[in-house]
């Protein structure tokens, strides 16, 4: 069985305090193959200072070190989480043309210019609008982002909203069926993949970004490209849940998950 996790959080990213060397060490403990950092790059978060900000050049030369240092122990991929908004189309050029970028997560962390993680955005909306704002937003946004590798946690607006709302339930699945069925079909169709991603096990969720449902759906309507995340941003979360994380895709009927390198994707059996 080929161990991989394609999203991975470290220092260089606002939100994480882990030495990449930890999360290397962590890997290679735990007898993996391979491993993605995937730090955050977010132009334009809302909020007097944005921590998500990334000094691209250093990020790369401190990876392609590390990677070369470490090379007969784990193979080491460079990756990128971007934070996905209409009016930065033009922004992420220098990381598309990188050649030393193996994958790209395309994420919304973001709708309407408001942090999907802040109750103000749920206060604005009642649940099921807010829902439908952040998948159009996805599914609108989508065509101006054909580089992405992948689209993550792609339910991530599932975290958010229980403070808010009394009587919070996960997404309407049914409800937004139409909707979710757009975006599935236009990642397929522009061979962008979607992730799994075991994050949301930590944030108390039941189940997994996205959601059975979702994952069902996407196979349903013939997608195929599938990578594997922990989202840590602690090396002690690298592959969290990943054992369920399987068994749910198998029982969907995938065979494969993918890894990436050099943005081309690569088929390992579950």
């Amino acid at each position: 069985m080929y161990k991989a996790d394609s999203h991975i959080h470290s220092n260089f990213s606002g939100d994480s305090m882990e030495k990449l060397e930890n999360i290397i060490e962590r890997a290679i403990e735990t007898g993996m193959d391979e491993i993605t950092i995937t730090d955050h790059l977010d132009l334009e978060f809302p909020g007097e200072v944005n921590i998500f900000e990334l000094d691209f050049k250093t990020y790369v030369e401190t990876l392609k070190k590390l990677k070369n240092l470490y090379k007969n122990n784990i193979k080491i991929k460079i990756g990128i989480e971007l934070g996905l908004q209409p009016q930065l189309k033009d922004k992420y050029d220098e990381i598309f043309n990188c050649e030393d970028i193996d994958f790209i997560i395309g994420s919304f962390h973001c709708v309407r210019g408001m942090d999907v993680a802040d109750r103000k955005f749920f206060e604005k909306y009642s649940k099921d609008e807010a829902h439908r704002i952040y998948f159009e937003e996805i599914l609108n946004t989508i065509d101006l982002f054909p580089e992405i590798s992948v689209c993550g946690h792609l339910d991530f607006i599932n975290r958010y909203g229980r403070s808010v709302y009394d009587d919070y339930k996960k997404i309407n699945f049914e409800m937004h069926r139409e909707l979710i069925d757009k975006i599935l079909i236009k990642l397929i169709e522009k061979n962008i993949g979607i992730e799994i991603n075991t994050s949301a096990l930590r944030y108390g969720l039941r189940d997994f970004h996205p959601c059975r449902k979702i994952l069902k759906r996407y196979k349903e309507l013939g997608g195929k490209i599938i990578t594997m995340g922990s989202d840590a941003h602690r090396a002690l979360d690298i592959t969290r849940d990943f054992d369920k994380a399987r068994d749910v895709l198998k029982e969907i009927g995938f065979e494969n998950f993918c890894v990436f390198e050099k943005r081309k994707a690569e088929y390992k059996e579950l």
